[in-house]
């Protein structure tokens, strides 16, 4: 068990008053799944899927808000992500730190959370993934053994890659 600090600024709480019942939405989701190996799954299931939404044309997306084939939050979430997927993939990781932030976890216990911890724009948040993968050798090839073998981690891997590069290094 490693301990997971509180952000030092939340993504939530800053947030659009818009967006944030669909982040809420979100959490809660994930938060209904019973256990880590699920709520990894819901999130990368979640995130993929917004991901597919944005790389239609924007007059398919706007038929489909239009048709109330989306949940409220993903219209709002349009009017943020004009550019597309591009856009869209740069936030990922917010949304993931935002999630994490709802569900107000403190310890991490298992691969799959690490693995997700790790997407976190939060440095905490990436901080306690790392520290539980360094405690113990198992606990670090278990990680690396999921971002091989889990086909939709990968993909939201690949996606999220676009954040990192275009983040300014420290």
């Amino acid at each position: 068990m490693t301990a997971i600090a509180t952000p030092a600024r939340s993504v939530f709480e800053t947030s659009s008053d818009k967006l944030r019942p669909f982040l809420e939405g979100l959490a809660a989701r994930v938060s209904a799944g019973s256990n880590w190996m699920v709520r990894k799954k819901t999130v990368c299931e979640l995130l993929l899927g917004l991901d597919a939404f944005f790389a239609l044309p924007a007059a398919e997306r706007q038929a489909l808000m239009s048709d109330g084939a989306t949940p409220a939050g993903d219209a709002d979430m349009a009017d943020g992500a004009e550019g597309g997927p591009e856009d869209f993939r740069r936030v990922l990781p917010i949304y993931v730190g935002a999630i994490l932030e709802r569900l107000a976890e403190k310890t991490i216990m298992s691969p799959e959370q690490a693995a997700i911890y790790l997407l976190s724009i939060h440095p905490e948040h990436q901080a306690a993934a790392e520290a539980w993968m360094l405690a113990d050798p198992r606990n670090g090839k278990s990680v690396r053994k999921l971002m091989r073998n889990d086909r939709r981690y990968r993909q939201l891997m690949d996606r999220m890659a676009d954040h990192w590069r275009s983040a300014p290094s420290n």
